[in-house]
């Protein structure tokens, strides 16, 4: 059995991680899986598009192609020019021997220059088994990755109100007229939570294809238990403080509630033994560490799972305040390291959190609520981490993950 992954990025992202994660495990598990991508980085039995020059020179048009239609369908806006994605622009990959001798054609995110919508039909044309694995809105959807309150997949996606709307030029109708009937027979999507099994269910466009719900996987043996003291002393973090991480790939995403945190914790009456663990980029947002409401300790982007680890060990509890979130990585991650998470009810995140069990699960957008948790999480956080650890680890181990593909693919194959 051959098995070509495919997503736009190897490691920057939750979706590159968890797709590379699987591609590990499964190489691991003996199967023959390639991972096709635009970024260098771990090359083992992968195809990077862009490691010859005029390959970095042709993605770098798609790329800004993309961008450049819906700038000028936005009205020469830059605000939301990367909360969607019009799949215009891609590469041709039915002719890449690592896809065209594929039993399994595996897409995972697939945006911003690496396939287009027709190149997605030429894959699907090939009549073999095509698995796509949802890590956010956007196959259900016409051009958004979220969709917010708005619910027009479940008819017709026009007028996006992300975009500035245009009666001559309605760059969303397009769109989902042109994915509309995309996904044939052979197409089956993989939900990474039950929230976004609802999102495929709710949408015309994804509703009649087999679905099914497999976790992403995370990697224990880079994310474990490790000695709370220890981790704090590396961070210079004295005894007696109550530590709470937050991280993301960048910190001022407003979908990340960052807002809201800050917000919970200048309402608390124990913010001033509170510190805060930062990390992750910042970007056009000279003020936002103004904002932060207690002591903090910002770290910057992180590059390695280790150090990463090392943060959730030192602190009490993890924060996870999203808006939004279509699985979690970060709460999955925390878990494994015996940290407990706090979380809202609105989406995926709350689907590994068991209330007062292993953390704690605030009604959203309930800032007092949030308030509330942070308070109860500092006087019981500590009782819990055994058991955040064992509950995590028998959902999203990644060879448990691995082997529920394998099962998924061979059925296919038989098929």
């Amino acid at each position: 059995m051959k098995v070509a992954i495919i997503n736009t990025k190897q490691k920057s992202g939750g979706a590159a991680i968890a797709a590379f994660s699987l591609f590990k495990a499964l190489q691991q598990s003996g199967v023959d899986v390639t991972f096709v991508t635009t970024e260098s980085g771990d090359e083992n039995n992968g195809v990077v598009l862009t490691n010859s020059f005029w390959g970095r020179i042709r993605y770098k048009i798609k790329f800004w192609w993309e961008r450049f239609e819906i700038w000028i369908a936005n009205h020469f806006s830059f605000k939301g020019l990367f909360a969607v994605s019009t799949a215009s622009s891609g590469f041709n990959l039915t002719e890449l021997p690592a896809v065209r001798d594929a039993d399994i054609i595996h897409l995972h995110w697939i945006n911003q220059g690496l396939l287009s919508i027709k190149n997605m039909a030429q894959l699907i044309a090939t009549k073999k088994p095509i698995v796509i694995t949802t890590h956010d809105m956007w196959y259900s959807t016409a051009i958004c990755h979220y969709a917010a309150t708005c619910n027009k997949q479940a008819k017709e996606c026009k007028e996006c109100p992300q975009l500035a709307a245009s009666a001559n030029f309605d760059i969303a109708q397009r769109v989902w007229r042109q994915k509309t009937g995309l996904y044939k027979e052979n197409v089956t999507f993989v939900a990474i939570s039950r929230w976004t099994e609802e999102c495929l269910k709710n949408s015309v466009l994804t509703a009649n294809n087999r679905r099914t719900i497999i976790p992403n996987a995370v990697d224990e043996t880079l994310f474990y238990e490790q000695n709370r003291m220890t981790m704090r002393k590396k961070l210079n973090i004295k005894d007696g403080d109550i530590v709470v991480a937050f991280g993301a790939a960048k910190l001022n995403n407003a979908i990340k509630g960052a807002d809201l945190l800050f917000e919970a914790i200048a309402r608390s009456n124990i913010k001033e033994h509170l510190v805060l663990i930062l990390f992750g980029n910042i970007k056009n947002d000279e003020n936002f560490l103004q904002r932060v409401p207690c002591r903090y300790v910002y770290l910057g982007s992180i590059g390695s799972k280790k150090e990463q680890a090392e943060i959730y060990s030192a602190a009490d509890f993890t924060a996870v305040p999203s808006r939004y979130e279509t699985f979690s990585l970060v709460t999955a991650e925390s878990m494994l390291c015996g940290t407990p998470v706090i979380a809202f009810d609105n989406s995926a995140t709350s689907e590994n959190i068991q209330h007062k069990k292993n953390g704690y699960v605030a009604h959203f957008p309930d800032i007092d609520d949030l308030k509330n948790g942070i308070e109860w999480m500092a006087q019981n956080s500590n009782g819990m981490r055994t058991q955040c650890a064992e509950f995590i680890r028998s959902k999203v181990s990644v060879q448990h993950i691995a082997q529920q593909y394998i099962k998924l693919y061979k059925s296919l194959l038989t098929e």
